[in-house]
């Protein structure tokens, strides 16, 4: 067996072997997946071959590489990487230290093997005391946001004092020191001790040669990258490919009917945008306009950021000042037959009164009793249904009664805490006692007394002073005011809701009309087709801006959950198809189309798109890049799965001299688009790696994101290198597999968060139900390709 034929091969295993061991290790655990499959003999075999393989390849094809300097460092780079990948496995070592305040250690706890609670010790060439852990939280919650020490290492007749914390590692010698964890009293921390000196070298020497390789590939006028540009252009010359541009009136959607309105037990729209600005402190510890806070209460009931006509802040304050009312006013979206069956109720929503019965007793309190009591894992669809509805009947009750709003931030209060009208308030003293155990009842009042005259200058006042009072008394740094209206501006334009409905009819369209102008090209497709191009780019612009003011709003990378990725996947998406605009229209109207799709599910009801501070973990300046390079990616494999699908598509209905040409143009494409994203992933995954290492004392641990990732990396490469097997440069065939290669992408986007277990578990929400509609998607995409098949041979 030849050289390009074996690497496909060990690829293909080495990836099957990866996603089975994923599945081995949530099902009997990470000791059974390292034991038989990471760390067992066979598995560093496979490795080494590989190892091989990249060097002779590229030994073998010499003629073809000649002086392709960029595909040597590429391939070269790898052989680095894993080899110190191999000496870190060999010679490097990783223990803790748990020490408590005043105490000194130095004595490693390293585990032995792969048996768990059986250690063995090593005394360490200095010493490391505690003078000082410090948990510290988010404002008036129990969420870290960072835990340190103060260290004392005694080391070679000196002593230093260090400071460690998550993402900040401390060097002695040669071994780096990491915070890892700590005591429940928070008086003793835990740390991770690595010394893998050589074996990061090494590793780290095969990174920044990774990156070189791509860079001189992309560079290089003789690569093949640069091959398939110089094609690309020869075949457009040929080509009639090209843009009608029309616009379609997708806003409809969005239309709310009038009928059905509740009674206006509510505050005026123009009084609930005053109280809109103020300050609340939500559970998470983040201090956030009322307007935020009360979508994202409404949201939780109700399944949308409004009611009917009503604003979430016209809501919110309706529930707090006409309570009697809106616990007869059916806001909790409840679909579950089986739980309507049990309460005697029926329809999509349900109100908080229909949950007690005439005793007043909680009708489900048992049953949730019993659910708690139950393994997570051995809970019914039902009884998670049935706890997300106690969850909203918990949230309403605290509403009705004045609790849940933390508008009153506590003076000199440690824990920085706000609280909420109904909540204990004899914790104030003096004159802030007085204000705020009168404040809310005086608004109440006024709010009633406006709703029947009109006048609603006493509430603006009142909502201004509890204003004045936030500012004057808080004991964290709040938001300005201008960071307060960009919030609300960012919420009530609600950009990225708006560009899916714009993206999915532009790429809709322009799908259609590229479709048509191949057959029939017009003369003014050139200027229709610029026109097409700037649009969208404008509509870019407009992305990138919300982009940037969510970044600018939360202080933070805005792509640190499921809501926020898929928010920059379709950026991605957008920006690879306007890369490749000037040479195919398809390729703009597909990256467009996904671009949609992706808006589409980041607004469907289990994402939330709420801004939540970051774990301790995450406050790196890594997450900006890994996250960032390694998302992007995503956007390009997806304009593959898309131009994969309409060359399949195509090819069930047209054959002939066009369908042949548009399938060797689009496969161009496809195989530029697959390159781009397979170097975006690459560079991603070893960014993380990086990041990793920096975090937790090891850049590679096998956690099923990190391995799917590698297996999507792994099959993308397979598609890139079948070319190299003798009568294997079929465009039609690399379409097809980039369609069914995006399963990859999705299990590592989707699968690994909702289905698997491991630390790359950040974004996960509820799980969506996914899987039946992938199921029946591949199944006609199936079907579709079995009659291409059929028409192919017959052609023949």
């Amino acid at each position: 067996m030849k050289f390009p034929r074996l690497s496909i091969v060990l690829l293909v295993i080495y990836a099957l072997l990866l996603a089975t061991a994923t599945f081995v290790e949530s099902q009997y655990g990470t000791v059974v997946a390292r034991k038989y499959i990471y760390n067992h003999i066979g598995f560093f075999g496979l490795q080494l071959m590989l190892v091989f393989c990249f060097f002779f390849l590229v030994f073998t094809k010499k003629k073809r590489v000649g002086r392709q300097w960029g595909m040597w460092v590429l391939h070269l780079a790898f052989v680095f990487i894993l080899s110190g990948a191999l000496v870190t496995h060999c010679f490097s070592y990783e223990g803790f230290l748990h020490v408590r305040e005043g105490e000194t250690q130095s004595v490693l706890m390293v585990k032995a093997g792969d048996s768990p609670g059986e250690y063995e010790k090593i005394n360490l060439p200095f010493e490391v005391g505690l003078k000082d852990f410090r948990l510290i939280r988010y404002p008036g919650s129990q969420q870290p946001s960072s835990y340190e020490s103060d260290l004392i290492i005694r080391s070679k007749g000196k002593e230093r004092e260090e400071k460690v914390f998550m993402n900040k590692v401390v060097y002695e010698q040669q071994y780096r020191i990491y915070q890892t964890s700590y005591d429940q009293d928070e008086k003793g921390t835990i740390l991770t001790v690595n010394h893998d000196f050589w074996g990061m070298i090494i590793t780290y020497a095969g990174y920044l040669m990774l990156l070189a390789g791509f860079i001189l590939i992309i560079l290089d006028k003789r690569s093949h990258f640069r091959g398939l540009i110089r094609e690309l252009k020869a075949i457009t010359a040929r080509s009639g490919v090209l843009l009608l541009f029309l616009w379609g009136g997708w806003m409809c959607i969005s239309a709310q009917s009038s009928a059905d309105i509740p009674e206006r037990q509510a505050p005026s729209e123009a009084h609930a945008s005053k109280f809109s600005s103020l300050l609340v402190q939500s559970p998470d510890g983040r201090i956030e306009p009322f307007h935020t806070y009360s979508s994202k209460i409404v949201r939780k009931l109700y399944k949308k950021d409004h009611l009917k006509q009503l604003s979430a802040d016209q809501v919110v304050l309706g529930i707090l000042v006409y309570p009697r009312y809106w616990a007869g006013f059916p806001l909790i979206s409840q679909k579950n037959e089986e739980i309507h069956a049990l309460m005697g109720t029926s329809g999509s929503y349900i109100c908080f009164n229909d949950n007690f019965n005439e005793q007043g007793a909680y009708k489900i309190g048992g049953y949730i009793e019993r659910i708690y009591a139950k393994p997570v894992e051995e809970r019914s669809r039902m009884e998670k249904d049935m706890l997300k509805l106690d969850e909203k009947v918990n949230i309403l009750f605290e509403l009705l009664h004045q609790q849940m709003l933390p508008l009153f931030p506590l003076p000199e209060d440690n824990e920085h805490r706000w609280l909420s009208p109904g909540d204990d308030l004899s914790v104030f003293t003096g004159q802030d006692s007085m204000f705020v155990s009168r404040i809310f009842p005086w608004y109440q009042e006024e709010v009633i007394h406006a709703g029947q005259t009109g006048d609603w200058n006493t509430p603006d006042e009142i909502a201004g002073m509890i204003g004045v009072y936030q500012r004057a008394k808080a004991t964290v740094e709040l938001p300005d005011s201008s960071k307060v209206s960009a919030e609300i501006f960012y919420n009530k334009a609600d950009l990225c809701n708006i560009l899916f409905k714009i993206y999915l009819t532009l790429g809709l369209v322009l799908m259609l009309a590229a479709i048509l102008s191949v057959v029939r090209p017009k003369p003014w497709s050139e200027a229709v087709r610029k026109s097409g191009i700037a649009v969208i780019a404008l509509a870019f612009a407009v992305h990138t801006f919300a982009i940037v003011l969510r970044w600018y709003i939360s202080e933070q990378p805005p792509w640190s959950n499921a809501y926020e990725t898929m928010v920059y996947v379709s950026w991605s998406a957008v920006l690879a198809g306007l890369l490749f605009a000037r040479r195919s229209v398809i390729t703009l109207a597909s990256g467009t189309l996904l671009a949609g799709f992706a808006l589409l599910v980041a607004h469907m009801n289990f994402m939330d798109p709420e801004i939540t501070p970051l774990v301790p973990v995450l406050k790196s300046h890594w997450l900006m890049f890994h996250v960032a390079v390694i998302t992007s990616s995503y956007g390009f494999f997806g304009m593959s799965f898309l131009l994969g699908v309409f060359t399949l598509l195509y090819s069930c209905f047209h054959t002939g001299a066009i369908s042949r040409r548009l399938q060797e143009e689009l496969g161009v494409i496809n195989e530029l688009s697959m390159t781009l994203g397979m170097y975006l992933l690459t560079i991603g995954i070893f960014l993380g790696a990086v990041w990793a290492n920096e975090s937790w004392g090891r850049y590679w641990g096998w956690d099923p994101k990190e391995t799917w990732a590698l297996i999507t990396l792994i099959v993308y490469a397979t598609l890139l290198h079948l070319r190299l097997l003798p009568g294997k440069r079929d465009r039609f065939v690399l379409n097809v597999l980039s369609v069914y290669a995006f399963l990859c992408v999705l299990m590592t986007y989707f699968g690994v968060n909702y289905y698997l277990s491991g630390l790359h578990a950040y974004g996960k929400t509820d799980a969506p139900p996914a899987i039946p509609a992938i199921g029946i998607v591949y199944s006609l995409i199936t079907v579709a390709l079995v009659f291409a098949c059929i028409k192919r041979r017959m052609e023949k």
